[in-house]
């Protein structure tokens, strides 16, 4: 800018010299006024040239021929300056950040979302998917019509002979069909705040609002439209910045949902203090993720698949209960939502605020009520016209987050590390958790010892803290393959590999797909380069601890509603309530008996939410009572955490029996011959040391 600023200055200058030179050559040689000569002087350097005055000796030809050419060298130099000032990126970026205040000036109930760095990358990277996935979605509903239109006139062939005229035909269509449709998606309503100027300009590429600034300037807050905003995210790499823009928010906007990420456990307590309502710890939310794609597979994929992946064609959703709702005073079942709408009652927040899960067909309901439902993706918009009548819901979520979880859980019966090995040694289909950082640390803090776990750990004070909870340790390198038989990994069911190093992840997943090829593995990458790795060498499932955190940030500020059902249901230590995975292997007495024959809620206060069936990867949602269950599915259910060895018993007639594995796909995953896996072992310790 300072270069165009320079090139602008010159051309002004030459400007100044050559006018008043002309002018005066002219006087000069001509004899003329001042007035005719400055005249002569602009329309030549113009090249207007009207001819109502013109040189008539040689040497004002010459002057003339002089002057013209060094005008327009002058009006070239000074064309190219306002060119590239005009098509500047800095102008650019000028014009688009009045149109981003302009537009902001007229959101209202939007989100706030402060930070820069690999959290706020995300999540923004899940809101891009999310909007694509759902126009898609609706470009292909708005499609259909068109293309059975298309099929009766020129048949539905797809070698046939009119095709030359068809996809023209088609092209033109659907592209005005695009022109003239509208869609709007949540990023429509983002703000981003960023200090990062190169991070603002990848957004703005990405048609996204940003504004460049700190999230703890009052005025930048202000322009963001705080005070109109319905929730604002704070995603900072630094605690400290966090407490203070979350204070400053606060303070602008006492009544906002606040939702923040927190990389200190200890400033928990402070961002609440300070007006946060809702508190996201990376890597405590990874060890609770992972600790549920370990121990319960199906129950993660559940729940992953309806809240997060976009592949699928159904949708978690909630239906408020207004007071001029419709649906008042009649039964869940009344509603038909099954036989119309193909959608499935699995949860339920009564006007207390208290949550339900699989709620009876003859609930009536009352105002102020929230359905959890899932629904076909296309439905849901349909339905919740249905539910609501002519209110339009408040922006402030009335919703409490749960507290916080006890004090993890101790044992009665503790171990020596020779006891421990020893009790090992008599354990089948058990957990393996190996590791000391962070994740593993949160994991294992929320296991109950009496459960079969068995951990390893090469940290003499981890190691003993764990023994004094009660749990079967074996102390030692998890990447070590000596370790990995002493906690009997040929007959563990899931590892679960939370390293800080990555050489030694990569050769206890290699070490452990070798010694047993059935086992579920499950692991953390502090890296994205590691996924891909991870995978490679034999992981089923890769978290990464930002990615989780992003996802679960965007969930609870959203639909916390949702999010606060799923905490409630899904391992909750306070509301002493569990979703478990009840597998249905040939022996279960339960096979061939519908859902309402096992009369679960009477006899287990428990409700079946969900059903994999038998070829492993497809759901059924909230499946029917008269749902007879077949062999090798999985029941989804939510139960009293007392009541969880029951139910199990009860499903498999008092033994103890277990899935032959949890993965979905062993042959499928097995990605090495032996002696590509003693190859890539090789490389691993090598690496290691």
């Amino acid at each position: 800018m300072d270069d165009l600023r320079r090139q602008l200055q010159i051309a002004l200058a030459a400007f100044l010299i050559i006018i008043p030179l002309g002018t005066l050559g002219f006087t000069v040689i001509e004899k003329w006024s001042v007035l005719d000569s400055l005249y002569v002087t602009v329309i030549t350097l113009s090249t207007i040239g009207y001819g109502d005055i013109t040189p008539e000796s040689a040497e004002s030809k010459i002057f003339a021929i002089i002057l013209a050419i060094s005008g327009l060298g002058a009006f070239a130099f000074a064309g190219q300056a306002i060119v590239q000032f005009v098509t500047s990126p800095l102008l650019r970026t000028a014009r688009q950040k009045r149109q981003t205040q302009r537009t902001i000036d007229k959101l209202n109930h939007h989100y706030i979302i402060c930070g820069m760095g690999e959290m706020v990358d995300k999540t923004i990277e899940y809101l891009l998917q999310g909007a694509n996935a759902r126009r898609n979605a609706t470009r292909a509903r708005r499609y259909e019509p068109i293309d059975n239109f298309l099929d009766r006139i020129f048949g539905d062939d797809e070698h046939g002979h009119n095709l030359w005229l068809r996809r023209p035909l088609q092209r033109i269509i659907f592209f005005i069909i695009d022109r003239f449709s509208t869609q709007s998606t949540i990023l429509d309503v983002v703000v981003v705040i960023t200090q990062d100027k190169a991070y603002a300009e990848r957004l703005r590429n990405d048609d996204l609002l940003v504004l460049e600034g700190n999230p703890t300037d009052d005025t930048l807050l202000v322009s963001a439209g705080i005070a109109r905003a319905q929730a604002l995210m704070v995603l900072l790499e630094n605690d400290t910045e966090t407490l203070l823009a979350v204070l400053t928010a606060h303070n602008l906007a006492p009544t906002l949902q606040i939702s923040a990420a927190v990389l200190d456990d200890d400033l928990s307590t402070k961002m609440t203090r300070v007006g946060a309502n809702i508190i996201v710890t990376p890597y405590d939310t990874a060890g609770q993720f992972l600790n549920n794609a370990t121990l319960r597979p199906a129950v993660a994929d559940f729940f992953n698949g309806l809240l997060f992946e976009y592949g699928i064609d159904y949708r978690l959703t909630q239906l408020d209960l207004l007071d001029d709702s419709p649906w008042i005073g009649q039964t869940i079942g009344a509603l038909q939502l099954r036989e119309q709408y193909n959608t499935g009652v699995i949860g339920i927040r009564y006007e207390d605020a208290h949550f339900g899960y699989a709620p009876s067909a003859q609930h009536v309901l009352q105002e102020d009520e929230i359905l959890i439902v899932v629904a076909p993706s296309h439905q849901v918009e349909g339905i919740k016209r249905k539910c609501r009548g002519k209110k339009v819901k408040s922006h402030i979520a009335l919703w409490q987050a749960l507290p916080k979880q006890n004090d993890p859980i101790r044992s009665e019966n503790t171990y020596s590390l020779i006891e421990s090995e020893q009790a090992i040694e008599g354990m089948s289909k058990h957990f393996i958790i190996c590791g000391s950082d962070r994740v593993a640390r949160s994991a294992i803090s929320r296991l109950n010892p009496e459960r079969p776990f068995v951990i390893l750990s090469h940290d003499n004070t981890l190691t003993s803290e764990l023994l004094k909870r009660g749990f079967r340790v074996v102390h030692g390198s998890p990447s070590s393959e000596e370790t990995l038989i002493k906690a009997g990994v040929h007959r563990a069911q899931a590892i679960m590999v939370a390293l800080e190093k990555k050489a030694d992840s990569i050769l206890t997943i290699l070490s452990s797909r070798a010694l047993n090829k059935h086992i579920l593995i499950t692991a953390t990458a502090n890296t994205d380069d590691m996924i891909d790795k991870l995978e490679r060498a034999g992981a089923d499932r890769v978290v990464s601890p930002f990615h989780v955190a992003a996802r679960f940030i965007l969930l609870t500020t959203t639909r916390p509603e949702l999010a606060d059902f799923v905490n409630y249901v899904l391992f909750n230590y306070h509301t002493g309530l569990e979703t478990t995975e009840i597998y249905m292997e040939d022996s279960s007495d339960w096979i061939g008996k519908s859902i309402s024959d096992l009369k679960l809620g009477k006899r287990f206060d428990a409700g079946v939410i969900g059903v994999r069936t038998s070829d492993r990867q497809t759901f059924m949602y909230a499946p029917p009572s008269t749902h007879v269950i077949e062999a090798h599915e999985v029941l989804i259910i939510v139960t009293p955490m007392k009541n969880s060895d029951a139910l199990a018993n009860d499903a498999h007639g008092g033994a103890v029996h277990a899935p032959s594995t949890l993965r979905n796909r062993v042959l499928q995953s097995t990605r090495w011959t032996p002696d590509q896996v003693q190859e890539l072992l090789k490389q691993a310790r090598d690496q290691r040391s």
